[in-house]
Parts: C-alpha cells; structure tokens; sequence
C-alpha cells in the first residue's frame, strides 16, 4: 500500500456509480491506495449492493453509510477523519482519470514544493478542457479554459500556478487538508473544495494544476441529484474569503495577446449579461473603436444572424466579440466564414482566441 487515500463521496445515480468504478478500480495507483467510500444518506439498494461487493472483494475499500444526508463537504470531512494516508485525494464519481494521472499528482506533492494539486480536466463529449483552475473575474469565478481546444493552447508559456482548484479532482497532504480547517461545512454541495484551495493560496501555499496529466469530467452529473438553493452559499463565499481574491484574468488574457492583436484596432460586440466589459478590454489591453452591446437575449443561444445586420458581416474592420464562452458562438461557422480570419473573441473563462480556431 502507498500513502495515499482517496476520499469519495457518493450521492448520485447506480449507473454513474457503476462506470466510475469499474474504471477507477483498474488504476495500478488506485489499486495500492486506500478508498474510503462516504454513502451520503443513499437509499438505492442496487447501488448498496453494488459497493457491498466491491468491499468484499477489494481489501482496500472502506464504507461509511451515513444516515441523513450532511452534503459534501461534511461528508468528506468524516471521510478524511476515517482514513489514515498522508495524500488525500478527492474526487467525484463523474471523473474519469486517464493512465498515470494520480502518479503525476502523487509526484507533484511527494517531490516538489507544491500543497495542492489538480489535473486538467475535459469534457469527454467534445475533449475540450473542462477546467485548468479556477480563475476571478470582476465579481465572478469561472474555470479556465472551459470549452478551449487542447491543442489550442500552448501550456509550455503557461504558469501553473492557481489561486484556487476544483476538488471534482485533488489533492493534497493530510496535515494541509487539517491545518486550513477542512471543508467548510456551512456549504452544502458547492464551493467548499475550491474554498479550502483559495485559503492555502492566499497564505502563501502553492496551487497548481498539471497540464500533462489528465482526467475527463462528465460535469455535474455527481452531485446534481437533489436540489439546493446556492445563494445564500455564495454570498458567504464572497463576503469572506471570496473579496480576498486576486483579478487574474487578465493575465491569463495577456499571456494569449499576439503581435497582431496588440496592433489592431476593434469593434467589439458585447453579447453577456457580464458587466463592466470596456474596462477589462481597456485593461488587457486591446485598442477599439467602437462598442455594441447586445442586452435582453440568452447569452448561450446566439445566432449572429438574427442579432446583428448584414452591414456588420460585411464591415472590413475585424470585430472583438465578448461572450459568455466561446462555445456560444460555435453555431455560427457559416457566419464567420465570410469574415476575415483577424476577428477576436473574450469570454468569461480566460480565453482569447481567434474566432477562427473556436
């Protein structure tokens, strides 16, 4: 056995349940691992059946059945007090790591200086990046990259540093995950994981996510079968560790600026319910003439057609679009095909990128 625990939670469906581990039992790194399987108040016999089995026939599984049902932060929490690794590893029913994923985040906390540590994670219907870390917008958080291309993205020129990771994959070392004070257990099912990373982060510990190493993340399919009201959650965030946070999205908007974005000159199209859009333009920053915004429409069904008049299509100036997520527009191909290959688009999540390559 190696020094490492992985902490599940379970609240979801029998066959989520059943693909995760039949996948997750087959890792050699797993296999050498303790797994502490926390039952959130699961009244489903065939999933109850299903890890009964597992634990009769794998020596390294233990389950707690908890009665009602505490949400995931007081569930990991439990499960944390009732394992023994020095690595924790948190992850959720909907991730599926590829080959060498844990060793990868096993390395990164054993050998270097490193106190959490997350994978790249995609979605597997598209093989887009799902999230690279958490990043902090004006009054918002996001993950990076959602919805990028892979291969879109030049990781060697980027830092791996976060301020804060997604638990739906992590880990870190016991004695961090004790001494930050676990999950914070007035959440529910939210933001607590990415929370307790935030709160290392901003003491001076390091948070990182590797781009080699890689798990896919069918995302929010583990912890979406109940219903809670998020809001109160949220405002607890922001009101205490949240306004803490650095602005860093303009960096990671930075760190994408080519020559010939630096040297050209915009009209941009605002289609998000986001605010404040000219002053992070202004803060790249990216040179414009004039400014559009497009209120009162959802933001993630956009039909550039129905929006915008010919007259715009046909403009030789190359359009700045800012968006929700650059996978709004990728209904539009046929609308940018007659448009030269300089127009630009920003979303919320970090990207900048040519509207060519969404």
């Amino acid at each position: 056995m190696n020094s490492s625990s992985f902490i599940i939670s379970i609240d979801n469906s029998f066959e989520l349940v059943n693909n995760f581990f039949e996948y997750f039992l087959k890792d050699s790194f797993v296999s050498e691992s303790e797994i502490v399987i926390v039952l959130d108040c699961v009244d489903s016999i065939k999933i109850l059946n299903y890890l009964k089995k597992l634990e009769l026939t794998n020596d390294n599984i233990k389950i707690i059945d908890l009665d009602c049902k505490m949400g995931y932060g007081k569930a990991n929490n439990i499960g944390v007090s009732e394992s023994r690794g020095e690595f924790l590893y948190f992850i959720n029913t909907d991730v599926f790591a590829q080959e060498n994923c844990f060793e990868k985040m096993y390395s990164f906390l054993y050998e270097s200086k490193v106190d959490c540590v997350q994978p790249l994670l995609l979605f597997p219907q598209s093989n887009r990046i799902q999230c690279a870390g958490t990043i902090f917008g004006p009054y918002y958080k996001n993950h990076l990259f959602s919805g990028r291309k892979i291969d879109d993205l030049d990781f060697a020129n980027i830092p791996i540093e976060r301020q804060a990771l997604t638990s739906a994959l992590y880990a870190m070392k016991r004695n961090t995950f004790y001494e930050f004070g676990k999950f914070d257990e007035f959440y529910y099912n939210k933001i607590e994981s990415m929370e307790l990373s935030l709160k290392l982060s901003l003491s001076g510990k390091r948070c990182v996510c590797i781009p080699d190493a890689i798990a896919y993340h069918a995302q929010g399919t583990s912890r979406n079968h109940y219903y809670f009201d998020f809001y109160q959650q949220e405002a607890h965030f922001w009101s205490n560790v949240g306004r803490k946070a650095n602005i860093d999205i303009y960096d990671y908007y930075r760190l994408q600026l080519d020559n010939d974005i630096k040297n050209e000159i915009y009209n941009v199209v605002a289609i998000t319910q986001t605010r404040d859009i000219l002053n992070m333009i202004n803060t790249i920053p990216i040179e414009i003439c004039s400014y559009t915004e497009i209120n009162g429409i959802n933001p993630y069904k956009i039909n550039l057609y129905d929006l915008l008049p010919y007259s715009m299509q046909q403009q030789k100036t190359p359009i700045l679009f800012f968006v929700e997520n650059i996978t709004n527009l990728s209904n539009n191909q046929k609308w940018f095909e007659s448009r030269n290959n300089k127009d630009i688009v920003l979303d919320t999540y970090g990207n900048l990128l040519y509207t060519s390559n969404i």
